[in-house]
């Protein structure tokens, strides 16, 4: 059996399963916690943290998507809880929404401060499972792109890159991509079922570098997007983490 442990600079694996049997308790935990915690802040104590982080980003971060009614068409990638779905939803003429955790979805259509509409789809997998099957599902093309708190964090390499090939050949002409993640600050790091003093259990998460995903945007930097923001979420961490930061990436194809 394989030692848990940090893991700096080499790539290794994260074990999918562990991944997603943390979202399964992490759904669960949403029933004595507040429902919009950012899944960093799960177990924070001090319970304004979260609405700190949600209004940093509905604020600040949230005019960067450049929101249409009428011609924005937006996959958001792991809407959780539904924190930021229901103030992004509303402002868009097509809304789907995937995450691979079923309680979550039940988490979202139990939510009553969300106003459903026909033009919203929840869909139960992953984004692998989403992009191979998006034809038979008869999805459009899209011009938003919307990954908020961090998902790509618990995507191995070899599949993540396949994701970004699939995603960037299905996206319209003129499309923008926010991603919100956590990166490494020096080097990358692995948690591999590292018991997580903000998580309160064990957790498994790949914290890339800058450069790293600088390599990871070259398939829409090919094709002809830019990157139009890159910075921190926040000026002073709330979380005082030292190596890892919370950041902010947009690219846009105009």
């Amino acid at each position: 059996m394989e030692e848990k442990k940090r893991v700096y600079g080499r790539p290794v694996e994260i074990n999918q399963e562990d991944v997603k049997n943390l979202y399964i308790n992490r759904s669960k935990k949403s029933e004595t916690i507040h429902v919009d915690a950012p899944t960093v802040l799960s177990s924070d104590k001090n319970p304004e943290h979260i609405n700190i982080w949600t209004e940093r980003e509905v604020e600040h971060c949230l005019p960067y998507l450049k929101l249409d009614k009428g011609e924005s068409v937006l996959l958001e990638l792991g809407f959780g809880t539904g924190r930021m779905t229901r103030y992004i939803a509303p402002q868009v003429k097509q809304y789907v929404g995937i995450d691979y955790v079923q309680e979550f979805s039940d988490i979202v259509g139990h939510r009553t401060d969300m106003d459903f509409q026909d033009s919203m789809q929840f869909l139960t997998m992953s984004f692998q499972e989403f992009l191979e099957q998006r034809k038979i599902l008869n999805m459009p093309e899209f011009n938003r792109f919307f990954v908020s708190g961090g998902v790509f964090m618990y995507i191995n390499d070899r599949e993540l890159e396949y994701c970004m090939e699939q995603l960037a050949d299905c996206l319209q002409e003129k499309a923008l991509l926010y991603l919100s993640e956590p990166i490494a600050r020096e080097e990358r790091l692995t948690l591999k079922q590292f018991y997580s003093d903000a998580m309160a259990e064990e957790y498994s998460a790949i914290y890339r570098t800058d450069q790293e995903y600088q390599k990871l945007f070259e398939v829409f930097y090919q094709r002809g997007f830019q990157l139009k923001v890159s910075e921190p979420l926040f000026d002073v961490d709330i979380k005082g983490r030292k190596e890892t930061v919370q950041w902010v990436y947009v690219l846009e194809r105009e």
